[in-house]
């Protein structure tokens, strides 16, 4: 009967831990998204159609890396 009750204190524990992870994440995303919306706010946006442009090219050469 310990062996049950080890595998869900195991489990409960880790589950803690994964929660503490995704909270930090939250924060780090909501802290990011701060200093863009500031950023966006001082003008120092990037046009959406350059990252676009950007990305496209940037995958384009990586395939081409794996070719």
């Amino acid at each position: 009967m310990e062996m049950p009750l080890y595998v869900v204190s195991k489990a409960l524990k880790l589950l803690d831990e994964w929660e503490k992870g995704y909270q930090n994440w939250v924060e780090e995303a909501r802290h990011k998204v701060e200093v863009a919306a500031e950023q966006l706010d001082r003008g120092e946006g990037i046009d959406g159609e350059v990252v676009v442009a950007r990305l496209r090219d940037k995958l384009r050469k990586a395939k081409e890396n794996q070719a």
